[in-house]
């Protein structure tokens, strides 16, 4: 079968990205044919289908809305990608017509693609799904999350909070484009295009359903994750782990925080990798915290390939997940259990859904430094139970998140549309 894949970046950016190459991945070893739809950035991964990729809305090395320079023709075209994008809708019509897919799966396409992509697919009679990453459709800034708080009044009250709080991008400008565009989308019913929504996580499903939207369009999809053998799993040291984008909404500050608290408690014997890359100016102000601090036992390990990745994960005793908003099973979560590595999470939204209490890893209060550093030093003072958790870990995935049954439920959805 022919599967079109469909989302504005060709390149690992983050969790969506890494969800979306570990598909393709497994659905070529299932005898699939993948073709790439996107945008044509510099960082993209090579494939012979970039000739039909749109053009980036200012350069090819400027992905993100923190790094665009705006010009009137730049403005101009941000502005069409927020509602309707004739050029997008030409180039995948192009390519629809030259490949002749039998499926597609959308995953990001608003604001940098914009919904023409649903018209092209629904036009040439493709049938389609489309994976909810984030809370986009029911959240202007795609977070739940204002000021560092989870925020909810879009969700059942009036999306123009969105601008009032200027929830895109800190932007006034860019909330009323997104404001009066999501409007002007609802009002043509462009949506209802989308006949089935794939969600990795039963709490975005119920957010959604409160937001409106229709409970029989959702189809629970649990992430996908190659389960690893255990053969030479390397001997646990004294380390724990964060892996994921540095950004505020990660939490990174609070695990610092957390760290700090125990070195005034005369507990820095072990050590913190951090694992990714992120803003600029955040990763700078961790920096100086670390430095203020003399947070030695602090690591910094940038990006780092998979295969290194994988060994750093295997042999922490657990790993980090701090973030302040609700996520959406997040990739770093499931890659660490699957590596046999209990999770220590903040205590709310899809994090829920992986983390059992005690048996899968521990929860702690969203931005609570001082639980955080409570549980750490627990969990470092009692490895046995670290190493008990890791074999649930892998079970658990084992159970709901096996390429197998992902795949599965993904051609049981191709049959019915």
């Amino acid at each position: 079968m022919k599967i079109l894949i469909i989302n504005y970046r060709y390149f690992v950016s983050g969790g969506p990205e890494r969800y979306m190459f570990n598909l393709i991945e497994l659905l070529e070893s299932k005898g699939h044919e993948i073709i790439p739809f996107s945008i044509r950035y510099k960082n993209n991964i090579k494939t012979d289908y970039e000739k039909y990729f749109a053009t980036p809305i200012t350069t090819d090395e400027q992905v993100y809305f923190r790094e665009h320079t705006w010009n009137f023709k730049n403005i101009i075209k941000a502005l069409e990608r927020s509602f309707y994008s004739k050029e997008v809708y030409k180039k995948l019509k192009c390519l629809i017509d030259d490949t002749q897919p039998d499926f597609a799966i959308v995953l990001h396409y608003l604001r940098k693609l914009s919904p023409s992509v649903l018209d092209a697919l629904s036009d040439h009679r493709i049938p389609f799904v489309v994976r909810l990453s984030d809370f986009a459709m029911i959240c202007p800034n795609a977070h739940l999350l204002r000021d560092g708080r989870v925020c909810e009044l879009c969700i059942t009250g009036n999306l123009f909070n969105s601008v009032k709080f200027k929830c895109v991008q800190n932007s006034f400008s860019a909330s009323i484009v997104n404001y009066v565009a999501t409007a002007y989308h609802r009002r043509l019913k462009v949506f209802d295009k989308i006949k089935y929504f794939v969600v990795p996580s039963e709490f975005t499903i119920n957010k959604m359903v409160e937001g409106g939207w229709d409970a029989e369009k959702m189809v629970h999809l649990p992430t996908l994750v190659n389960i690893q053998a255990n053969k030479n799993v390397p001997a646990k040291l004294k380390q724990i782990i964060f892996v994921g984008r540095l950004d505020y909404t990660k939490g990174v500050h609070i695990l610092l925080e957390a760290i700090r608290i125990l070195k005034a408690q005369n507990i820095d014997d072990f050590k913190c990798l951090i694992a990714g890359s992120g803003e600029i100016k955040y990763c700078e102000q961790l920096n100086l915290f670390v430095k203020a601090h003399d947070l030695s036992n602090v690591l910094f390990l940038g990006n780092v390939e998979k295969v290194q990745l994988d060994e750093h994960i295997k042999s922490s005793m657990f790993s980090i997940a701090a973030s302040l908003w609700y996520e959406n099973i997040p990739n770093s979560v499931l890659e660490s259990m699957a590596q046999g590595t209990p999770v220590l999470a903040s205590r709310h939204g899809s994090y829920l859904e992986l983390v059992k209490d005690g048996e899968t890893g521990l929860l702690f209060e969203p931005g609570h430094a001082d639980d955080l550093s409570e549980k750490i030093k627990y969990l470092l003072s009692n490895p046995e139970l670290c190493s008990k958790m890791g074999e649930e870990c892998q079970i658990f995935v084992k159970d709901n998140n096996s390429a197998e049954k992902h795949c599965d439920i993904l051609l049981n959805l191709y049959n019915k549309l």
